[in-house]
């Protein structure tokens, strides 16, 4: 439903949005993601040219409505090689690596890992577990193979033991929980303010 309404040379246009969100992602063992799927209905106001009616920006969103349901997601153990099937399938998708094994699932497009953390936190970068090797230099020079691939195809790295990955979504993710070359980062020092205001 668009409406276009014209106020002081302004055009504005009026419309109704629906979004589908699948969040509060948690893993039933080995079988399942199991998630909440919301579908979010908006009122949204944008400031169109007045001419072509393309869009200038967003004046207002108002959530009206909110449906949630919950959704289950079966994981299927599979191999490396079945996984690079699925991988040229374009099908939205998740792969667990626990214990050297694989497990598969379609998933939807809209999943929403932020915050989720389904077997623990992401060991190359999160809060103060910075790896030292959170690098593309070499494994020589202290990088690591899997920064080098842009963090893809997690049955390509032994050494990581634990992790996941989404592909061929909209915002794919790749999250290692145990990796035998980790190496924790040195604190860094922390400066007081009143040092930073000297500069």
């Amino acid at each position: 439903m668009k409406e276009v309404l014209s106020q002081h040379k302004k055009q504005y246009m009026f419309s109704r949005e629906v979004e589908v969100v699948t969040q509060n992602i948690v893993l039933d063992g080995l079988k399942a993601l199991n998630a909440e799927e919301s579908t979010i209905t908006y009122d949204v106001i944008k400031e169109v040219q007045p001419r072509t009616y393309s869009i200038l920006g967003l004046v207002s969103k108002r959530k009206i409505s909110e449906k949630k349901k919950a959704v289950r997601f079966p994981l299927t153990e599979v191999t490396s090689e079945q996984l690079s099937i699925y991988r040229n399938e374009e099908v939205p998708s998740f792969v667990l690596k626990f214990r050297n094994k694989f497990y598969y699932s379609k998933i939807t497009d809209n999943f929403n890992f932020v915050f989720s953390t389904i077997l623990g936190e992401h060991k190359c970068a999160f809060a103060e577990k910075v790896c030292t090797r959170l690098s593309a230099a070499s494994d020589k020079k202290g990088g690591c193979e899997k920064v080098r691939k842009y963090s893809k195809c997690i049955e390509n790295y032994p050494w990581i033991t634990e992790g996941y990955e989404t592909f061929n979504t909209g915002h794919d993710i790749f999250i290692v929980v145990n990796c035998r070359h980790y190496k924790l980062c040195s604190p860094s020092k922390k400066i007081s303010p009143v040092i930073l205001n000297r500069y």
